[in-house]
C-alpha cells in the first residue's frame, strides 16, 4: 500500500487519471485521493487537481457515452468534497475534529432541507415506486418491498446519512494514505480518539430518543445520521479495546466478517450503542489493563 501512494503522489497527472478514473465507481477513493492531494500541498493545488479530474471524468463519459451532465454533476460533487475534506483536516490537524465538523455540516443540512423543503415526497415518491418496480421484476419478496416502502418518510434522512458515510469514509482512508507519507500522522491514534464529544452527543442522544418516541418527520430523518454517527464512534471504542487488551486481529476481522451477514443490521445496533453510551460513560476505560 506504502508503495502505491506513493507512487500515486510521485506524479500529479497519475493521481488526476485515478481520482478520474474512481470517482464514477468508488467514489470514496476518489474523494480520499484529491483531499490527501489537499492536505499535503495546499487547498489552491488540490482544487486545481479537482478541476483537472473533472475534466477527466467529462471526458470519460463522452468516450463511454455515458450521461455527461449526470457524470459531470457526480464527479464535481465527488472531488470538490475531497478538497473539503483535506481543508478540515489542514485546518484542524486531527481526525476528531473533521468527523465532528462532518457531522455538523450533516446535521445542519437535514435541518435545512427540512424547513426548506417539508414536502420532498413529489421528487422522492417516483424514485421510490421506480425502485420498487425494479425490484418486484428482480423477483424480491413482498417483505423486502414493504421494508424498502416504509424508508419513503425517511428518505433525506438516508441520503445524508449516505453523504455522511461518504465524506467520513474518505476522511478514514486519508488518514490511513496519509500516514504511509509522513510519519507526523499517525492512523491508529487519530482512529482510537474519535467521538462526537458532549457537544454534539447530547443533541444525537436526544434525536434517537426522540425517534423513538415521537413520529415527527424531520426527528426521523435525524435518526439515520444520528445512528451512523454513534457507529463510527462504536468502532473506535471497539479499536481501542483491542489495543488495550492486545486480542488477537482475528477478533476484528470475525466482527467485520459479520456485518455482510444475515446479523448486520444487530451488529451495527450494537456497535452505534456503545458509541452512543461512550459519549456519557467512558466505555474506552472498561477495558483498559489494571
Amino acid at each position: 500500500m506504502k508503495a502505491f501512494v506513493s507512487w500515486a503522489l510521485a506524479r500529479r497527472y497519475r493521481l488526476i487519471v485515478l481520482a478520474a478514473a474512481l470517482a464514477p465507481i468508488i467514489p470514496v477513493a476518489a474523494t480520499a485521493l484529491i483531499s490527501l492531494e489537499t492536505v499535503r500541498r495546499g487547498s489552491l493545488q488540490g482544487g486545481y487537481s479537482a478541476a483537472l479530474s473533472i475534466l477527466g471524468v467529462l471526458l470519460l463519459a463522452l468516450v463511454s457515452g455515458a450521461g455527461v451532465q449526470f457524470a459531470g454533476a457526480l464527479g464535481a460533487a465527488t472531488l470538490v468534497a475531497g478538497v473539503g475534506v483535506g481543508c478540515l483536516v489542514r485546518w484542524s490537524r486531527s481526525m476528531a475534529l473533521a468527523f465532528q465538523a462532518i457531522v455538523l455540516l450533516c446535521f445542519f443540512g437535514v435541518l435545512g432541507s427540512g424547513v426548506l423543503w417539508p414536502d420532498p415526497s413529489a421528487v422522492f415518491d417516483p424514485l421510490i415506486e421506480s425502485f420498487v418496480e425494479t425490484l418486484s421484476s428482480s423477483g424480491a419478496t413482498e417483505e423486502q418491498i414493504n421494508v424498502i416502502q416504509g424508508w419513503q418518510p425517511m428518505l433525506l434522512g438516508v441520503l445524508f446519512a449516505t453523504l455522511f458515510l461518504q465524506l467520513s469514509g474518505a476522511l478514514l482512508l486519508m488518514f490511513y494514505w496519509l500516514a504511509f507519507t509522513d510519519g507526523d500522522w499517525s492512523f491508529g491514534e487519530q482512529f482510537r480518539s474519535l467521538r462526537l464529544g458532549r457537544v454534539l452527543g447530547w443533541p444525537a442522544t436526544l434525536v434517537v430518543g426522540l425517534g423513538m418516541a415521537l413520529n415527527v418527520l424531520l426527528v426521523q430523518n435525524l435518526v439515520p445520521l444520528a445512528l451512523v454517527c454513534f457507529l463510527f464512534q462504536g468502532f473506535s471504542v471497539l479499536h481501542t479495546w483491542s489495543k488495550s487488551r492486545q486480542w488477537h486481529p482475528a477478533v476484528l476481522g470475525v466482527l467485520y466478517l459479520s456485518m455482510i451477514t444475515p446479523l448486520t443490521g444487530v451488529v451495527m445496533l450494537l456497535l452505534s450503542s456503545v458509541g452512543l453510551l461512550d459519549n456519557w460513560i467512558n466505555m474506552r476505560a472498561l477495558m483498559r489493563p489494571r
